[in-house]
């Protein structure tokens, strides 16, 4: 019988990083406000991400986000958001809705049980 966390990571889709890096949001908020807002990351993924905002989003809804390092921009489908702020910003887990590796601006750890002999 596995544990609950163990088939937590087995339902992601890969290594998580701890970075924070500065990106420009635009969506259509919760009370159907459309924003542009400077947002952060606190965790990347190669499919997704966990973002700070000001504002809160509905899950299920489309944002694009644009990296502030990079200058690349991409939609992002909002999987997860959180229902009140935390320390003034609003959690939010969203998934690429074209995954590519390139986005982010870093290289990933190999997915986890894949190593090469």
């Amino acid at each position: 019988m596995s544990s609950p966390d163990s088939s937590m990571r087995e339902r992601r889709r890969g290594e998580r990083v701890l970075i924070r890096i500065p990106i420009m949001l635009f969506g259509v908020t919760r009370d159907n406000r459309h924003v542009t807002e400077e947002a952060e990351t606190a965790v990347i993924s190669r499919t997704g991400a966990l973002l700070r905002a000001h504002s809160a989003f509905k899950p299920g809804s489309t944002v694009e986000l644009t990296n502030g390092f990079s200058k690349q921009s991409d939609k992002f489908k909002v999987v997860w958001a959180s229902e009140t702020q935390k320390q003034g910003h609003f959690d939010l887990g969203v998934e690429m809705l074209t995954p590519r590796d390139d986005f982010w601006g870093i290289s990933f750890p190999p997915p986890s049980g894949s190593s090469r002999s």
